[in-house]
């Protein structure tokens, strides 16, 4: 599989049209496209730099030729939320002709609309963007990449761990949080340690004592969930022994 970021100029979007015109900006992260209709429906995010500029944003969209249903869903200030329904646009069209596939949120500013789409092979992706080069929008590719069972699941399995340790990071008090940047900053866990308890204690002028006990409080609200989601992991890369999950892996290589 194989997944693309684009850059694109669509002169057929209503959302270019409206970002290009005002000082608005347009993210969709829920969409539907409906292959028995050609038509694309979504939930709209507008922000601009006032609301006058996401008014007139709006309005762009609402009147635009391709769109067959708009709908505000809700308004505050200077953002806002919709509900639209388009047509195909041209780079559309040519994606879905190619077997491609939307793979995540639009992002529009400036009138140009960032995508993300994914492909079966190295063939399809190289055949859209071929056709892309005889169309008139201006496109550039900013990220290509190569999916297979083995990253995906490392990803997923990064992303974990991650917010682990993201939850382990916010129990930890200011005074803890101060405490650790310091012994890191000063070299207190390097090997050998540039830093003792006592230039630790003499900085924030308190006791070796309670350093060393700040420290344990620390350390155990952020290796504690770490560990264990490195444990998980573990778990994961084992073999299974029968069927399941590993065999897919077996047979998908």
């Amino acid at each position: 599989m194989i997944g693309l970021g684009l850059s694109v100029r669509q002169r057929d979007c209503p959302l270019s049209a409206a970002s290009e015109r005002n000082d608005v900006a347009f993210v969709t992260p829920h969409w539907h496209y409906h292959h028995e209709t050609g038509t694309l429906e979504m939930r709209v995010l507008a922000e601009g730099g006032s609301r006058a500029d996401v008014e007139r944003g709006l309005s762009v969209i609402r009147e635009h030729e391709s769109v067959s249903r708009f709908e505000l869903l809700a308004k505050d200030g200077p953002a806002a939320r919709a509900r639209v329904t388009m047509g195909t646009t041209d780079v559309m069209a040519t994606v879905l002709a190619n077997d491609g596939y939307l793979t995540g949120p639009f992002e529009n500013v400036g009138g140009y609309e960032r995508w993300a789409i994914g492909f079966d092979d190295e063939s399809d992706a190289e055949a859209a963007l071929c056709h892309l080069d005889d169309q008139p929008e201006a496109y550039e590719v900013h990220s290509r990449t190569r999916l297979d069972p083995a990253t995906v699941l490392e990803n997923l399995r990064a992303d974990a761990v991650g917010t682990t340790v993201l939850d382990g990071s916010r129990r930890v008090t200011p005074t803890e949080r101060e405490t650790i940047r310091l012994a890191v900053e000063s070299g207190y866990y390097e090997v050998p340690r540039e830093a003792t308890l006592g230039d630790l204690a003499t900085t924030l002028d308190v006791s070796d004592a309670a350093i060393s006990k700040t420290l344990r409080r620390a350390e155990r609200k952020l290796l504690a969930p770490t560990v264990a989601a490195l444990a998980a992991t573990d778990d994961v890369n084992r073999p299974t022994p029968t069927g399941g999950l590993g065999r897919w892996l077996d047979d998908a290589q």
